[in-house]
């Protein structure tokens, strides 16, 4: 008679959490040695949703790829946003994706995340942030479903290919310590990308998550940031 496997908590499965923040006007970001804070001091918060994430099936694949097989080396670099989230009776409940999804309902934009911090080698802790500010005057009204009444309920992680023609993005600093942000004057970021642009074929959603509707009119200077964490236990 063959044994049991050995029942174990750990587990190599990434979790995520999507923190999702609405603002009339833009925070700041403030670097720390374990986190990246958002200061919103000088502008209003309005609204702040906690919720989990969902990792796509080619996020787990290649989790897994990275552990047995030589693979090209893809990065989380940029987000994207969408406004087709919630089910269409109620604006307040967001759809329910799975894990066999690779791109959100509806994306109207996507671009460069703005900082991430890696928090490794530690007992208890090991994850990446990734932080991302949407304005709604940054992102042409052609691109929403409803440009009458423009809203963002979705939001992706993305991950991009280095080893492709686009420039390829900057690595962490060596020692990985405290958070990092890209510096304006490097080729990268990539040029944001709108739903009239096909998204290139190097760029793969990693993950997703929908959240209840929020209005986003460029007149009202609403922004929206989204601090992303995946995590192992």
């Amino acid at each position: 008679m063959g044994k049991r496997p050995i029942d174990t908590k750990d587990s190599l499965y990434p979790q995520g959490r999507v923190e999702v923040f609405t603002s009339i006007g833009k925070p700041t970001l403030v670097k720390t040695d374990t986190d990246i804070l958002l200061d919103f001091s000088q502008c209003r918060l309005i609204d702040v949703q906690d919720l989990k994430n969902i990792v796509l099936n080619f996020g787990k694949d290649y989790v897994l790829r990275g552990l047995a097989e030589s693979y090209t080396p893809m990065r989380i670099t940029r987000m994207a946003i969408g406004d087709r989230g919630t089910i269409p009776s109620d604006s307040t409940v967001p759809k329910v994706p799975v894990s066999t999804m690779t791109g959100l309902y509806n994306e109207v934009f996507r671009s460069d995340v703005e900082g991430f911090i890696l928090n490794v080698g530690t007992p208890t802790v090991h994850e990446v942030k990734f932080v991302k500010t949407f304005s709604a005057a940054s992102i042409p009204i052609t691109a929403f479903s409803n440009q009458a009444k423009p809203v963002v309920n979705e939001v992706g992680l993305i991950m991009t290919n280095p080893a492709a023609s686009l420039p390829i993005p900057p690595s962490p600093r060596p020692d990985d310590a405290g958070p990092y942000f890209f510096p304006d004057d490097l080729p990268y970021p990539y040029p944001p990308v709108s739903p009239y642009n096909y998204p290139p074929t190097d760029e793969i959603m990693f993950s997703i998550r929908t959240y209840k509707s929020v209005p986003f009119e460029a007149k009202n200077d609403i922004s929206v940031t989204i601090r992303y964490t995946i995590y192992v236990e």
